[in-house]
This record gives C-alpha cells, structure tokens and sequence, in this order.
C-alpha cells in the first residue's frame, strides 16, 4: 500500500519544488538582461523597458507552459507531495495565467515600435506564428472553461486539447528561436534546447504509458447494475497483482471493448486495500461515456489501468480524529472504501457519513452499509434525499440550518471529507466555516479535467 507522507514532509518537499521553480523563473526571466537582442540597442527610454518588458513576459509564458506539461504529466512524485486534484488545479490556473501574459507580450513588443499589426511580409513569419500561438492557447482556455456552455463532450473534447498543447508548445519554440537573436547566443540557445529535450521527454512519457501500461494486464470480471443508473465495474489481473492503494484514491481506468470508444476516465476505487484482489468502480451512467457501459462491456473486456492517485484518505490523519463524510450521490465512492477499510481494522472513532440523493432508488447497496455501521460502533448514517418529499428521513438540500442541525453533536475539530457535485462541494465548504470548522481541516476531491 502506498505510503501518505507526513504533512511536514510534503511541505518541506513542496517547498523544494517551489523554489525549483522560480529558480528556473529567475534564470529565464534574466536572459533578456544579459542576452540582448540586437532590437533593443536601438531602444531608448520608456520604449526600451516596454521592449523589455515584453521580453520577459515571453520568458514567464515559457516557463509556466513548460509547468503545464509537468504538471499535467501525473508523475507519481508529485501526486505523493501535492495530490493530483490540486495538480489539475494549478494547470487549470496555468491556462489563464498563459493567456494573460501572452496577450500583454505582444502587445509591449509592438508600442516601441511604433505598430499595432505585422505587416504582410514573409520576413514577419516569426511573428505570424506568434499569433498563430496566442490564437492557440485562447482557443484551448475557452474550451476547457466553457466545454459545457460549448456543448463540447468530453470524449471529444479531451484529444482536442491534447493535441492542442503539442501544437502550443511546439508554436511557441519555433516562435522564441527565430523572432530574434538572443537565442542564437550560446548558453541560451543551450537552455532553450534543454527545456525541448525536457517537454520532448515528458511527451513521450506519457505517449508511451500504454505501450508500457500493457505489460500489466487488467480485464472487466464483472459488471452490474447498483442503483439506479450505477453501475458495479470489477476489475482483476490473472498475472499480476493489482496496485497497492490508499482508501480513497482514484484511477484513469481505458476499457478496450469493441462496442466503446477507448476514452481513459478517472474513478474513485470503492475496493478496500484489505482485499487486494480486485479493484472495484461504482459509476453513474449518466454521462456520454459511461452511459454506454452498462451494455457495452462484458467481462474478460480488456482494461488499462493507471493510478492509484490522490491524498484524499482519512489515513492521513491522526487515528483518534474524528470524522465527518458528506457525499452527494456518487461522491459515496471514496467514502465507501474508506469506511471498508476502518470496519475491517475495527476502527472505534466516531464517524458521522450524510449523504444526499435524488430519491430512494439512487441510494447504492444501503444494505452494505447498514453492515458496515454494524461493524463501526462509532458510525452514524444519515440520509438525505432532494427529490423523495414522502421520506420520513431528512429531504432537501444540504443547506447551513440542515447542517447546523445534523452536526450538533459532533466536534468543530473533526476532519470533514466531502466529496460530490462541485457546486455543492462549494456551497457546504461555505457552511461548514461559518459553522466554525476550520478550513485546512476540510477536504475535497476534485478533477480538474
């Protein structure tokens, strides 16, 4: 099983490759101070420092797409220090930063010269691909902040943006090498070739993860219906034994049948690390592609399976905290693990699992969990159903005054897991602080994809 690191350890590793970063920044951001481009000797004044400027605005926007490749590479080192959740975040935060400087770039490059557009001569074909490039990474940000309001599934969203970035980066060095001749002095033309061979490598690192992927191999045992639109997806291995896992990580699961595209997906695992076996999925088959599973798939499919990932495990914590879970529909997930995990160790905290669904019939296996509160004398479970007004139980969403109520015995120092639809994850963050629950002590999962 994989080994969370100690949250003083992830922060001193954090901090390592924090300044790493900015090293790298720095060491960019200097090269046109000591490298100047024969452009600017005939500079002077304010049009020289908007050149320059401009100058340094490149450099940033090479070094944070170079992050964006890292950080998008789902290196394992990393997820251990950061988690991958919060790795899609700052991509996310990339994506807009990028567009930012690559707008003001061009823009302080052309003041000192006097010009607002490039004339239409082969000798500008430099700044042509420039804004090729701009067009590129505006066109990649509105699609993935908008992909809904764009009615972009993800399925054909996700190789466009791929693809997207290959052609960004490669825009970009063709841009910087021959716009202009500070990289054709020896050491930055040494450092420009180094952080190629970096993003080449990094490329065909994760191009190569399923010709590598098939040396372990997974197939479909079993799948079937939980719930209403929920699906049970058991995978195992006859040749290998499946990965180590924390309860609550996910994976990026590629099943290769021929009635499904080969789209790669990340899932919670619900499968207790105790019975290393099998990895199980639960999946709401509400979506473009996972709609398609429960008929599409049979066992002995074929599965890629890359993970596990995430620090969103209760294992993090001291063993005596005490916990509160609060799921929206398949966000019951990582919790279900988790709770596998703590009934087969006998864990004797106490637990407090809320969990919000449409209506009866989307509640999944509540008979297993009915056995897991028998086997966790600390466990409460509360149900909560939005479209169910005849239930006995609590209807309704989970607002401030709900929550108020239903936490009253437990204590503002617990850890709270939630874990469900994004702007119910926000809105119960919101409550739970102004309920007194402290902040770090809040926990979300989310995929930034």
């Amino acid at each position: 099983m994989p080994i969370i690191l100690p949250r003083r350890l992830r922060l001193f590793f954090g901090f390592i490759v924090g300044i790493l970063f900015f090293l790298v920044l720095a060491g960019a951001i200097s090269i046109p101070f000591y490298f100047e481009s024969s452009t600017i000797l005939y500079k002077f004044g304010l049009n020289r420092q908007l050149l320059r400027a401009g100058q340094v605005m490149g450099m940033v926007a090479g070094c944070l797409l170079l992050l964006q490749i890292i950080l998008s590479a789902r290196l394992k080192f990393l997820d251990r220090i950061f988690g991958l959740s919060q790795l899609f975040k700052l991509h996310r935060l990339g994506g807009l930063i990028i567009a930012a400087v690559a707008i003001v770039h061009p823009i302080l490059v052309f003041i000192p010269e006097d010009r607002l557009f490039i004339p239409l001569q082969w000798r500008y074909w430099p700044e042509f691909v420039g804004l090729f490039l701009l067009l590129l990474i505006f066109a990649a940000v509105i699609t993935s902040f908008w992909r809904a309001q764009l009615k972009l599934s993800f399925h054909r969203w996700w190789p466009i943006h791929r693809w997207a970035a290959v052609l960004i980066v490669t825009a970009f060095w063709i841009h910087v090498l021959s716009v202009g001749e500070t990289f054709e002095q020896k050491l930055p033309k040494l450092l420009a070739f180094s952080a190629i061979g970096i993003c080449g490598w990094v490329f065909l690192w994760t191009r190569s993860r399923v010709i590598r992927s098939k040396r372990k191999v997974f197939k479909v045992s079993a799948i079937e219906p939980v719930g209403q639109d929920a699906v049970r997806l058991r995978i195992t291995s006859n040749t290998h034994q499946m990965p180590g896992h924390l309860p609550g990580q996910f994976g990026f699961i590629t099943v290769f049948s021929p009635h499904i595209s080969k789209e790669e997906h990340p899932f919670s695992i619900a499968s207790t690390p105790t019975k290393p076996a099998a990895y199980e999925f639960i999946v709401r088959t509400t979506g473009d592609w996972t709609a398609r599973l429960k008929n599409n798939i049979q066992p002995g499919d074929r599965v890629l399976l890359h993970g596990p990932f995430g620090l969103y495990s209760h294992l993090r914590l001291p063993p005596e905290r005490e916990i509160i879970m609060i799921a929206g529909g398949i966000g019951i997930t990582p919790f279900w693990c988790m709770l596998r995990y703590m009934a087969d160790h006998r864990d004797q905290r106490k637990i407090t699992l809320i969990w919000s669904n449409r209506s009866r019939q989307h509640i999944i296996r509540s008979h297993e969990f009915q056995n897991l509160a028998d086997h966790l004398k600390g466990l409460r479970i509360v149900h909560v159903l939005t479209r169910n007004p005849d239930f006995m139980g609590e209807t309704g969403r989970l607002d401030r005054s709900k929550l108020q109520r239903l936490l009253a015995g437990c204590s503002t120092a617990s850890a709270v897991f939630v874990c469900g639809p994004d702007q119910m994850m926000k809105e119960i963050r919101h409550a739970l602080v102004s309920l007194g629950f402290a902040k770090r002590m809040i926990y979300m999962e989310r995929f930034y994809l």
